[in-house]
């Protein structure tokens, strides 16, 4: 494999107001682009991602909590895991 990279981008926003002392902030979700570069077999490559994403514990700590969407790209392109 080369040419590793994971993009995580977060959407956050605030609301109130400091001076009133109301403000808050707020988590909306992430999104997760996992991208490759291999001449492994597509099935290793889902394997692993499946694997790491499992072991992940950023990942298991966000979910349930806010939107997390992840995709996966092995030389460009898109890649499904298995459910």
């Amino acid at each position: 494999m080369k040419n590793e990279h994971v993009l995580v981008t977060g959407y956050f926003h605030e609301q109130g107001s400091v001076l009133k002392g109301d403000a808050e902030g707020f988590c909306d979700g992430f999104d997760v682009e996992i991208t490759l570069d291999s001449g492994s077999p597509q099935d290793e490559i889902r394997t692993l991602i499946s694997l790491a994403r499992r072991m992940c514990f950023t990942e298991k700590a966000l979910v349930g909590t806010v939107p997390v969407r992840v995709s996966q790209k092995l030389n460009g392109l898109e890649i499904q895991l298995a459910d």
